[in-house]
């Protein structure tokens, strides 16, 4: 796989709100991103890569004295469904085409939260992704939301590299 610079994009989302059932307050940092998938390839599930994103994720934040993020395998679906929706349908962002945002795709699970906030990057591999998120601060603001004690993670190959989905909770 080849990579044409910049391969990185990045996105970060956060919401923090009473209740899930009043309109939320967001703070974007970036618009939809078209990735150029090859028509032809599939989507590959890393979960080894996702393992390595959630080994970085509680890195940094027990180096800050944070707990470390709990894996929450419902989460991890809703990041997941949402890695291999942008991958198969060639767009890179927090809302699909149909405009779900990641607070939608959470409602749609009926996963219910107070503090929910994603993190997107697109790179070559965990590394690299890892290292972008941490030092772009509104990526580093949710990995280190003080709210924030679960997570789902997942990580999917496109042909521009890799997307890496993080969604948080409370």
């Amino acid at each position: 796989m080849t990579f044409a610079p910049p391969v990185l994009a990045l996105f970060a989302l956060f919401l923090a709100s009473t209740s899930c059932v009043h309109a939320p307050s967001y703070r974007y940092s970036a618009a939809i991103r078209v990735v150029r998938l090859d028509p032809s390839s599939s989507v590959v599930v890393r979960d080894a890569d996702a393992q390595q994103m959630l080994a970085a994720l509680n890195s940094e934040r027990t180096s800050h004295g944070l707990e470390p993020l709990v894996l929450d395998d419902q989460l991890s679906a809703i990041a997941k469904s949402h890695a291999e929706d942008m991958a198969e349908r060639n767009y890179f962002g927090h809302v699909s085409p149909e405009g779900l945002d990641p607070f939608a795709r959470m409602a749609r699970a009926h996963y219910r939260y107070a503090y929910a906030g994603e993190n997107l990057a697109l790179d070559e591999d965990p590394a690299a992704a890892s290292q972008a998120l941490w030092t772009s601060s509104e990526h580093r603001s949710n990995i280190l939301e003080p709210h924030f004690t679960h997570v789902g993670v997942a990580a999917v190959s496109a042909t521009d590299g890799e997307i890496f989905v993080e969604d948080f909770s409370d």
